[in-house]
């Protein structure tokens, strides 16, 4: 059976810095947040991949044409709420109906803002047929989910995709741990997880490819030159490609797209 890589976008306000101490931006990052997603489909573009991007309704809304361009270059679209805001109250019908009402294609996915903890059948209800927000590991300051499964399962009818962890250690392959670990060490971990379970799952955001010029970034993020953490991301796709095939995560349940 050939080895399958689920790769994941959030695309949100660029509200980033405020998480690390930063005033927030007084748009709430919406602006910003379109010039970075216009800059990742320009980087993005020498990339043989494909994956699914999970948007904010407020962001769709305010950018259709990147919406449907994103579209165009066979990526999933799904939910990440109505807005990135901390708290906000995510609108889970709401941003569905929205998203799929400007990419003209249905809407199955969600994933939380900040892999906030939404009931899954509150997700069921509003329309979704799988949701992405769980990262089944320790992340200090954040969470503690090691009571929750590894691997993509059914819950009530509903599939929840979790972010991939090791085994037995649980150690996250979420996008910090790509800006953390030297890559060939994180290409390693990769390797070690396809060959375990067959399917690897990842997230990042268009941001981290972006200037990060604000003093609260963290400066494990921003030690890397933009151009570096392009170049990257470059070799992490590249070489992913070489070990397995790129799917969407509809695709891969076998859920159907109207």
């Amino acid at each position: 059976m050939k080895r399958t890589i689920l790769l994941t976008w959030d695309v949100e306000e660029y509200d980033a810095p405020a998480d690390f101490g930063a005033a927030p931006y007084p748009d709430g990052g919406l602006e910003r947040g379109i010039e970075i997603w216009r800059q990742w489909l320009e980087t993005s573009s020498r990339w043989k991949a494909f994956g699914t991007v999970f948007v904010t309704g407020r962001l769709a809304g305010a950018a259709p044409e990147l919406l449907r361009q994103t579209q165009g270059r066979g990526h999933e679209i799904a939910s990440h709420a109505w807005s990135h805001e901390k708290g906000a109250d995510p609108r889970l019908e709401h941003s569905r109906r929205r998203i799929s009402e400007i990419s003209g294609r249905g809407v199955v996915g969600f994933r939380s803002p900040r892999l906030r903890s939404v009931p899954l059948a509150e997700v069921a209800a509003a329309g979704y047929r799988y949701d992405a927000s769980s990262n089944p590991a320790i992340v200090p300051g954040r969470y503690c989910r090691l009571s929750q499964q590894r691997k993509p399962h059914q819950v009530s009818g509903i599939w929840e995709v979790p972010a991939s962890v090791l085994p037995l250690v649980r150690f996250p392959l979420f996008w910090a741990s790509f800006h953390l670990l030297p890559l060939p060490v994180y290409l390693a971990a990769c390797r070690l997880l396809l060959a375990w379970d067959g399917v690897l799952i990842l997230y990042f955001h268009p941001w981290e490819l972006s200037d990060l010029s604000e003093k609260e970034i963290p400066f494990w993020i921003r030690r890397r030159t933009r151009q570096r953490r392009a170049e990257r991301m470059d070799t992490l796709i590249r070489t992913l490609g070489e070990l397995g095939e790129f799917r969407t995560i509809a695709g891969y349940l076998g859920i159907g797209i109207g």
